[in-house]
């Protein structure tokens, strides 16, 4: 998905480096579908595309998260788990502008005379669609039994990897450490509270998942992002601090703590997660949040921070309006008047936009101006495929 807004961001970080390299590949991986006769095994199909997800956003890849996958099939009116024709793959990927399409079959069987779903054994099948070169990838395999899922998707993970970066030199120890390694009971409760519709049975599903494998980072972040949802922001800040400097989710997990601290009223701390994250994702959001923060704490950085989201999405009206509101605090009455008469003619329904705008032409001398400002305007969502997108652009690649 390589949009405008990615381009803008783009042209603000180039300065820092001597040549952008090729615009890299992306990734759709599709969740996997059940051929076995148990639907209670559904789960299994999105635990295969979460680890592959996990393992190639952290090997530097550009991998579509699951809410874009969500919005493409909406999008044809297709159901996730679904065994489609190879048109549909193709429609499906290139209608989310990927290069590559993953997708595969699982089948599972039980020993004679079992019924416990556990003790049966699985066979897992993967392909790649390349759909640059419209290419089909060998199949890729893994067999063994349930209870050792997790070691087979984070094969399946280095497998598959290999294929994409074939003159990789991939160590396979790295993909099966024991922390990487989950219990089956563990990773059922948390693929199927990432599933659940219902926020309480999300949570449920989720602390179970915890309670079962400690070391499981995954659902404390879903947790975290259930309690800022809450507005319990302590609470997130705690499930949010529990994902380690190595995890995929760090950076998101940084900025959804600048959130948190924020509507806190922790402005300070705030502002330092916002820095933190901005060395490593540049994006728009983040200088945006950064400063609002900072303005909060009458920083003349604020205006500058404004700027860079401003200058990086020229449409986004949240950016123009804080701009404006940050240079009518520092007094810059004719910018800020140039500003906010922009956004008002963009959007005449935006009341606090008029209220401000009136305020600069006015040079805050009325009796009126004495009334509080209105707060900055944050962004809450984390732009995960922008960041890969920006990550594999701007480093090279961990696996070479």
């Amino acid at each position: 998905m390589k949009s405008v807004k990615f381009l803008d961001l783009l042209f603000l970080v180039v300065a820092f480096f001597f040549a952008v390299p090729a615009d890299p590949a992306t990734i759709l991986v599709l969740q996997f579908h059940n051929n076995s006769q148990y639907p209670d095994l559904d789960w299994v199909g999105e635990s295969i595309a979460e680890t592959l997800m996990n393992e190639f956003g952290a090997a530097n890849e550009i991998v579509l998260d699951r809410v874009a996958r969500a919005e493409g099939m909406q999008r044809l009116a297709v159901r996730s788990g679904a065994l489609f024709t190879k048109a549909t793959l193709i429609k499906l990927g290139q209608s989310l502008d990927t290069d590559y399409l993953c997708y595969g079959t699982y089948d599972a069987k039980l020993p004679p005379g079992d019924s416990q779903l556990k003790n049966s054994s699985i066979q897992i099948s993967a392909r790649f669609i390349d759909l640059r070169k419209m290419h089909d990838s060998p199949e890729l395999s893994e067999a063994g039994k349930l209870i050792d899922l997790s070691r087979l998707e984070e094969h399946l993970a280095w497998g598959s990897l290999t294929y994409l970066e074939p003159r990789a030199k991939l160590p396979l120890q790295q993909f099966i450490v024991p922390q990487k390694l989950t219990r089956i009971d563990a990773e059922e409760s948390y693929i199927r509270g990432l599933l659940s519709s219902n926020k309480d049975q999300q949570q449920k599903w989720l602390a179970q998942a915890l309670v079962l494998d400690r070391q499981f980072t995954a659902p404390a972040f879903e947790l975290g992002q259930l309690a800022l949802e809450r507005k319990d922001y302590a609470q997130a800040l705690k499930w949010f601090q529990r994902i380690p400097a190595n995890d995929p989710r760090y950076t998101e997990a940084r900025f959804k703590m600048g959130l948190s601290s924020y509507a806190a009223g922790e402005y300070a701390v705030a502002a330092d997660y916002f820095r933190e994250v901005a060395k490593t994702a540049p994006l728009n959001e983040v200088y945006n949040n950064l400063a609002a923060a900072e303005n909060r704490l009458h920083l003349p950085s604020a205006v500058d921070d404004f700027r860079r989201a401003l200058d990086g999405d020229q449409n986004d009206t949240a950016y123009l309006f804080n701009l404006g509101l940050a240079l009518l605090e520092n007094k810059s009455f004719e910018e800020a008047s140039k500003r906010l008469r922009e956004l008002v003619n963009r959007d005449p329904d935006d009341d606090e936009a008029r209220a401000l705008f009136n305020r600069a032409e006015r040079h805050g001398t009325a009796s009126a101006d004495k009334a509080p400002m209105p707060p900055e305007r944050l962004k809450d969502n984390f732009d995960v495929t922008a960041f890969r997108q920006l990550k594999a652009m701007l480093q090279p690649k961990a696996l070479q």
